[in-house]
């Protein structure tokens, strides 16, 4: 059965009613807007720069404990002749192995301002760190304790290769152990410069020194993180305030003319 002309008609007057309504249902809601987009943006804009202060306040904090920690490093590295070795200080140095003992004075050397670098193979022809002394090239290797009972001379030997290839001017082995007196004659004839325990208690300062250094820098470390992900919310809430006043320009424009 096909519709008649009278209930199209009806069902176009509902459509258009209906249509009418939604129409001024929108006309309502984006006038609605349009009232409120002002307060809004401005609502935003406190909200913003009352979270830069704060931020900044944050940051101004940690640059504080940035500078302080910096001061302590500086104090450390100045105090170092007051680092003296205790009796539980030697009894750890003597227990240090392997890349414990390699990592520690690798620090100390650093603390102390040599300048470290690792050789472009890892522990090529037994070198573990390039060190640089009044501009000169030193090949430096670490021999732990249970290590030094079994260096022999094709040990130092090597070394000497080492030496040559990388154009070093002398050779440095640190042990926190004992050499015999055999090998210990061989490395003075070849010229190579070695530190025992004894000479490390002697010429170096208590390994404390690495566990102060380490704990301050960490925490420096952390002071300066932390500030910069403050120093970063601080630009984030400047470009948020300049896009929100941006909106507010525009928004105070449209009002001037619809007026």
């Amino acid at each position: 059965m096909k519709p008649d002309i009278v209930d199209i008609s009806i069902v176009l007057i509902i459509a258009g009613i209906v249509s009418y309504y939604i129409y001024l249902r929108y006309r309502e809601e984006k006038k609605k807007k349009e009232e409120q987009l002002i307060p809004t943006l401005n609502y935003y804009k406190d909200k913003f720069s009352k979270e830069k202060v704060e931020y900044s306040e944050k940051a101004k904090r940690f640059q504080e404990k940035i500078q302080e920690y910096k001061n302590k490093l500086k104090e450390i590295k100045e105090s170092i002749y007051r680092y003296k070795w205790s009796e539980d200080e030697k009894q750890l140095l003597r227990r240090l192995k392997g890349t414990d003992f390699e990592w520690t004075f690798t620090e100390l050397l650093k603390i102390l301002d040599f300048k470290v670098y690792e050789p472009p193979v890892y522990k090529d022809h037994n070198i573990d760190l390039l060190l640089k002394v009044n501009n000169n090239l030193i090949c430096l290797d670490f021999v732990d304790y249970q290590q030094a009972k079994k260096i022999n001379e094709r040990y130092i030997d090597t070394l000497i290769e080492g030496k040559e290839k990388y154009n070093c001017q002398g050779i440095w082995i640190i042990s926190n152990g004992l050499f015999d007196q055999r090998i210990k004659n061989y490395m003075i004839n070849k010229g190579v410069q070695f530190f025992e325990y004894n000479q490390i208690i002697k010429f170096f300062p208590s390994i404390r020194i690495v566990e102060d250094f380490y704990e301050t820098e960490t925490k420096l470390n952390n002071y300066e993180l932390l500030h910069k992900e403050t120093a970063d919310e601080v630009i984030r809430r400047d470009t948020w305030i300049k896009e929100v006043e941006e909106k507010l320009q525009e928004a105070y424009q449209k009002q001037k003319v619809e007026k």
